[in-house]
Parts: structure tokens; C-alpha cells; sequence
């Protein structure tokens, strides 16, 4: 392999034997506080400076970076653009392009919540696409499939959409952690990215679903959870640990 694939959190980097750094983030979910208050939930609405303060950690982890490849969902309303959604995808977009190297750019593969994004990210003068392929890897939000990720030269599919967690217990609690799922299928190398947003934690395979596009054998993946800080722990085969 001529790419190194780094855990940092709930994001990748992966660095190619140039130096060339990519750095993947799973759902973003924005809008997702002005969703809920829409419909009677009233909640604060702080998780985008959470999350910028997460990304500060990240870049203070990584310097700047080549690619920035963001996995769909960037927004969360299905059918219309909120006003929270419009003010703070332009405000990531100018924050990434800050932590950019020079020539660097700012990947967006289509979620199914990312419908009508291209209306916010084109004023940007950036293009949502289905799918991003760079050499071996394929980046993918996870709810679609395409016959171009299937190629020999593919090696690796970087996927979203799941939003997997895991519950782990200790005897005397359980707790829920995001977590990346580990594996292989049909001869690629699958990670499966958790979501970078807090709204909820993710959904633990053994319970629900992921709503993938693949019938992915989870058992044979192994989780990789986050846990405090971006420490992320290697918890071994899904298939055998407890619930």
C-alpha cells in the first residue's frame, strides 16, 4: 500500500508516500438544532462551535492538508435549505479553505440529505459529486452504490451514512461510543466512518440496521471506537464481542 490511514478522532487522514495528506469527515448533519426547533424541540444551537473546536484539535494534529473530503450529509433538512444551513456551510467552507495547502481543495460526495445542497456549496464555486475516486481509494456517502468503485484498481472504499457506534459494557454499565467498522468485502477494503456530528451517538449493528447499500458481514469488522480526546481504541472482531 502506498497510503497510510491514520485515526484521529472521528475523522481519517490518510498520507500517501508524497506527503500528500486527505483528511475524510463522516456526516455533518447542519441544521440539524433549527430542524428540531422547527418542530417544537428547543434545543441550543452550539454544535457547529463544538464542532469547529473539534477541528481545531484535528488541524493543530495534522498542519494543513491537501484534500479535504467530506462524506455527504453535510446539511440535514431534507426538503428545503434552512437559514442555520446556509450561514454555517459557508462558514465551514471558508474555515477548510483556511486549513488548506496551496493548490488544495474541498471534496463533497452527495448524501441523501444533500438533495438541494448544491444551491448553498455552488455560491462557493464547489461541485457535489456521487462518488470520489483517488487512485486506490473510493470515497462514498454509503447509501448508493456505482459500478466505478467495483474497479481492480479500487482497493479501499471509505464510506458514510452509517453512523456506527457500539455499545460496550464493563460489567456494571454499558455506554455508547462511535466507532469505525473495519473489514472487507468482494476483495476491498471497507471502513465504515462514524458520524462526525453529535446530534445522536450512531446506531450499534447488532441492534438496527445501517441502511447501507451493500449486505456488508459485520461480524467480520473490526471496531475501531473513539473514545475521550481522539483516542481510538481497536476492541477486535464485532462478531465477538459481547453485547
Amino acid at each position: 500500500m502506498d497510503k497510510e490511514i491514520n485515526y484521529i478522532g472521528k475523522c481519517l487522514l490518510i498520507e500517501n508516500n508524497e506527503g500528500k495528506k486527505s483528511l475524510v469527515i463522516g456526516d455533518l448533519h447542519i441544521g440539524y438544532e433549527e430542524s428540531l426547533n422547527e418542530r417544537g424541540v428547543f434545543i441550543s444551537r452550539r454544535m457547529f462551535d463544538e464542532g469547529i473546536d473539534y477541528l481545531n484539535r484535528v488541524f493543530a494534529k495534522t498542519g494543513k492538508v491537501d484534500k479535504i473530503i467530506l462524506l455527504g450529509d453535510v446539511k440535514h433538512e431534507f426538503g428545503k435549505i434552512l437559514r442555520q444551513e446556509w450561514k454555517e456551510v459557508f462558514e465551514l467552507i471558508d474555515y477548510f479553505r483556511e486549513k488548506l495547502g496551496e493548490g488544495g481543495e474541498i471534496i463533497i460526495v452527495k448524501g441523501n440529505h444533500d438533495k438541494i445542497l448544491g444551491a448553498v456549496v455552488g455560491k462557493k464555486g464547489i461541485e457535489i459529486v456521487d462518488y470520489f475516486i483517488d487512485g486506490e481509494f473510493a470515497f462514498l456517502h454509503g447509501d448508493r452504490d456505482f459500478e466505478e468503485i467495483h474497479d481492480s484498481g479500487v482497493r479501499y472504499w471509505i464510506v458514510g451514512h452509517g453512523h456506527p457506534a457500539v455499545r460496550i459494557g464493563d460489567g456494571t454499565k454499558v455506554e455508547n461510543y462511535k466507532c469505525f467498522l473495519v473489514g472487507k468485502f468482494k476483495g476491498k477494503e471497507v471502513i465504515v466512518v462514524p458520524s462526525f456530528f453529535e446530534g445522536v451517538i450512531g446506531s450499534d449493528v447488532r441492534e438496527s440496521e445501517l441502511g447501507l447499500a451493500w449486505d456488508f458481514n459485520f461480524e467480520k469488522f473490526r471496531v475501531m471506537a473513539v473514545g475521550g480526546g481522539f483516542e481510538v481504541l481497536d476492541f477486535g472482531l464485532l462478531g465477538e464481542m459481547e453485547v
